[in-house]
């Protein structure tokens, strides 16, 4: 960075000039420093500047090589200007630099008057870090990887706590009854949402023909815990986000949210009859039975998790209390995992709440507010915000709270919740 502290005595700082190594003389040298301002211009209205920030720092320098062996030095020179990327200058006074060479040089000889002299002019910009350069991270995209990249550790986790070998043929039909009733509750899971009915027939053959296979999967625990997963996984392809979040009257997008009927099922092994390990048999069903819970629960939460890469926050407040949601979840599966499925799982989390952070940050905040008399809500949104486009999300955002019956009727003397003005 160019550096403006000049001592009292200039000649103390002074330098001998060179470019990537290569000395020469100078003879003048200058700077040219300024804001980068675009200048709007409208008919009959005054011109006003728009501030971009600093512009480029540009550096000439006027300089030459004089002597017996300039020719040498002239070649060197043109060496060095010809080698891409940055270099560094010596200026006489502002000392090294990170400069790149910018616009064609001119190298000027004369062979009858200052003979055995070049003169030339350089100019510079200053090198500044490329890095520096803002980048937008699809934050999105890397909780999809996260998720993904979660379930080979689950499926590991699986086969190690999963297995038939020496069970008697009532525990094995006890298992299999098991796993066909998880499927049963998936399927009952479809049936709570709002979906997207391109990928339900394909979901329901998958269900179907997971329970077809599965005497031949209870052998293979990593092939059966791939199948389990991919039926937890397909009914996140199955929510239609724009459905439940456009619902106003009727059942609440809270209640159809899908990330809430994932998060609910997370908990479907405690509604479960538990089996008492009271004999070796018994014991290795009830590790059956609990590797079955787990592995549903672990993959319920991851895809909540992918579910909220979809969700259209509408404020600041909502997408905190969505990734403190998560958050506890996530924590939940992390303090009971074990080491394979543990790095994931923080992995997941993470990078759930670099998204959700990222993408609340600008949002809105909100505020309580109560009314002295019932108003329409496009009233109250026109004296909020000046506009009446914010008239549905009012009705939408106090429906359950205020139990509104009519938007042309927001209640007086209580709490509505609004976006900070």
């Amino acid at each position: 960075m160019v550096r403006v502290e000049i001592p009292v005595d200039f000649r103390e700082i002074l330098q001998p000039a060179s470019f990537r190594g290569i000395p020469f003389k100078v003879k003048a040298a200058e700077v040219a420093v300024g804001r980068s301002v675009v200048v709007h211009r409208f008919p009959f209205r005054r011109p006003f500047g728009e501030d971009l920030g600093q512009d480029t720092t540009e550096i000439i320098v006027d300089g030459f090589i004089i002597g017996d062996e300039y020719l040498n030095g002239r070649n060197k020179l043109i060496k060095a200007l010809l080698q891409p990327g940055a270099g560094t200058l010596v200026h006489p006074t502002y000392g090294y630099l990170d400069v790149k060479l910018v616009d064609k040089t001119r190298l000027r000889e004369q062979f009858i008057e200052q003979r055995g002299m070049v003169s030339f002019s350089l100019k510079f910009i200053e090198d500044n870090d490329e890095d520096e350069l803002l980048s937008q991270v699809d934050t999105q995209l890397a909780v999809d990887a996260a998720c993904d990249a979660a379930y080979a550790s689950l499926e590991s986790d699986f086969a190690d706590n999963f297995s038939i070998k020496g069970m008697p043929g009532w525990s094995i039909e006890s298992i299999t009854s098991e796993i066909k009733a998880a499927a049963d509750a998936i399927s009952d899971l479809r049936q709570r949402i709002s979906f997207n009915l391109s990928g339900l027939s394909s979901l329901v053959l998958a269900g179907e023909q997971l329970k077809s296979s599965l005497v031949g999967l209870l052998a293979t625990p990593n092939a059966l815990a791939t199948e389990l997963g991919s039926l937890v996984r397909g009914v996140v392809n199955l929510f239609d986000f724009s459905a439940a979040q456009q619902s106003i009257f009727g059942e609440s997008s809270a209640v159809r949210r899908p990330i809430n009927q994932l998060l609910g099922f997370t908990s479907y092994g405690a509604t479960r009859p538990t089996i008492a390990a009271t004999t070796p048999v018994r014991t290795q069903q009830a590790a059956n039975q609990a590797a079955v819970f787990t592995l549903l629960a672990r993959a319920a939460v991851i895809e909540a998790t992918r579910a909220s890469t979809f969700e259209i926050f509408s404020s600041k407040d909502d997408a905190v209390e969505l990734r403190d949601a998560l958050y506890a979840a996530l924590e939940e599966q992390i303090l009971a995992a074990s080491d394979t499925v543990y790095r994931p799982l923080l992995d997941v989390r993470a990078a759930m709440v670099q998204d959700i952070t990222d993408r609340g940050a600008d949002l809105a905040t909100l505020v309580a507010t109560t009314l002295t008399a019932s108003m329409p809500a496009s009233v109250l949104s026109y004296r909020l915000y000046r506009n009446v486009v914010y008239a549905d999300e009012l009705v939408e955002r106090n429906q359950a709270s205020a139990e509104l019956i009519h938007p042309l009727f927001l209640p007086a003397s209580v709490p509505l919740e609004v976006r900070r003005v």
